[in-house]
């Protein structure tokens, strides 16, 4: 029977892997302005007036067909507490990102042994795209990860536990997890059809002696329990989750293996959360970090790639050392399994929050595959070099973060923008692209009247002629070049011109490098 008994010192070394975790969440935190879904889960708690909505009687089941309201109801306190910030946005991801961590150790530790559940907390403590995306928590995935690791340490509890009530609730308790984590997103179904089939696969003589009535029945209830309010949501609004999300396209699973490489690699934000290096305007380093960071960047060159996708493959190739590792294989299993679940999903698998969610399992597979090496040496060599190449891509990120700002959705101009727009009851605010609604109404508390948060929805002629003839209506958008649907402001520029009104600019909104992002306008009569 394995020893769940993690070694103090190695109980010390995962606290220290958290802690780097923490310490590097904490030196990106207050780069990126607000991404638009980072906050979607707030609402309801933050209701505006479009279509007239209001705090509701009994909390929201889901946010939209997918998303569950798990994380809204465990941020209420939080944000009724602190109120609404950056740091109040991010640090309890962070936190709960390091739990995962710890817990992981754990796992790895049980089933592998001291030496690789060392190397896997410092492997993933140190994944850049594990720690950015669980620090600016947009997909959202913080909660999958910690409920996916949470739910497999449970059942491999249960599974090398002798019979007792302890068992029978770490049975219950990993089940449900994994119901809390569909809830939580819907998309957790990868995962569920990654871990039945590799654990059939892998640890079918440990499963088989367990599949009694009494099992099977606490299992299905415990995950029906996490899962209801899910269920409860599909019941009402006739199966809305697989009709309304669930489309088939095997055709492009090809292609998305690049997300696969650029995931791996942690370069996949490169671009989509910071600006290129070729960006205009770079600022100098202030900051003591932003200082360090260029200072590393500058001495040791930069590096945009840990080169993680190409020791897995090397490690591939090491099969005659780790086939005997039946958690190497579970882990192989489950990502192959579940990634192609992912993208054989239409729109699914193409970004890196949809591709992280294979995590921690290439790190699990990883540990496993190196600590199996007859050459301690190596595996010694390789761990140290591998989280140093994690480092340094960290570091590159927080160096381009420092001197070429956020790009995209992450843009920091979103803080001046929600600044400049007062709370005026009464005063139409449209919202005419993707990306502003959400967040300027979360910095607002949801005081802001937003009537219409884009034009997508073709209004109808009397809706444009009532935001146009209204001479206290104030429209925002990205300026063009920024815009993620620029036929949005342009079809309503064009009614404008046909309606006699023109756009008058009431100011030009930049990043903090001086980049014009975002501008508000009114419409006037010609």
């Amino acid at each position: 029977m394995p020893d769940h008994t993690t070694p103090p010192a190695v109980q010390r070394l995962g606290f220290a892997a958290c802690c780097l975790f923490i310490g590097l969440a904490a030196c990106t935190i207050p780069y990126p302005g607000i991404q638009n879904d980072e906050v979607l889960f707030t609402a309801p708690l933050y209701p505006h007036a479009v279509n007239n909505i209001q705090p509701p009687a009994v909390p929201r089941l889901m946010l939209i067909g997918y998303i569950g309201t798990l994380k809204t109801l465990l941020y209420w306190p939080i944000l009724w507490i602190f109120g609404p910030g950056v740091w109040t946005l991010r640090l309890p991801v962070v936190l709960l990102g390091s739990i995962t961590i710890f817990i992981f150790l754990h796992l790895a530790a049980s089933s592998l042994g001291r030496a690789a559940a060392v190397v896997a907390a410092f492997l993933l403590a140190t994944d850049p795209v594990f720690l950015l995306t669980n620090t600016f928590d947009w997909g959202p995935v913080a909660f999958e990860h910690f409920l996916l690791v949470t739910g497999c340490w449970c059942l491999f509890r249960f599974g090398s536990q002798t019979p007792s009530n302890t068992r029978f609730r770490n049975l219950c308790f990993g089940f449900f997890c994994f119901g809390l984590a569909l809830w939580n997103k819907a998309v957790f179904a990868w995962a569920l059809v990654g871990l039945t089939t590799a654990g059939l696969l892998i640890f079918w003589p440990e499963i088989r002696p367990r599949l009694t009535r009494r099992n099977l029945g606490a299992a299905a209830s415990a995950f029906l329990l996490g899962s209801s309010p899910l269920l409860a949501y599909n019941l009402r609004h006739f199966n809305a989750t697989l009709t309304g999300n669930v489309q088939l396209d095997a055709a492009s699973l090809p292609g998305k293996w690049i997300q696969v490489e650029r995931a791996l690699n942690g370069s996949s934000l490169f671009g989509v959360m910071v600006s290129e290096e070729s960006a205009p305007n770079p600022k100098p380093a202030t900051s003591l970090r932003g200082r360090t960071a260029v200072w590393i960047r500058e001495h040791l060159g930069e590096h945009r790639q840990t080169g993680f996708y190409y020791v897995l493959g090397l490690l591939l190739l090491a099969a005659p050392w780790w086939w005997r590792s039946r958690p190497a294989r579970f882990s192989l299993v489950f990502m192959i399994v579940a990634w192609i679940a992912m993208a054989s999903t239409h729109d699914a698998g193409t970004s890196a929050h949809h591709v992280i969610l294979l995590w921690p399992f290439p790190v699990l597979f990883a540990a496993a595959a190196l600590t199996s090496l007859p050459w301690r040496w190596v595996t010694i060599v390789a761990s140290i070099g591998m989280v140093g190449m994690n480092l340094l891509v960290v570091n590159q990120y927080i160096a381009q973060s420092e001197r070429n700002g956020a790009t995209g959705g992450f843009t920091d101009a979103i803080f001046p923008l929600s600044a400049s727009l007062p709370d005026k009851t009464g005063e139409p605010v449209y919202m005419l692209d993707w990306g502003i609604k959400e967040t300027v109404n979360y910095l607002h508390r949801g005081r802001l009247n937003i009537l219409i948060d884009d034009v997508s929805t073709d209004p109808e002629p009397q809706t444009i002629h009532a935001m146009l003839t209204d001479p206290r209506s104030l429209f925002v958008g990205h300026v063009p070049g920024q815009q993620f649907f620029p036929r949005w402001s342009q079809d309503l520029d064009a009614d404008a011109q046909a309606s006699g009104y023109r756009k008058e600019v009431l100011r030009l909104v930049p990043d903090s490098n001086g980049r014009p992002i975002f501008e508000v306008f009114r419409y006037v009569p010609q």
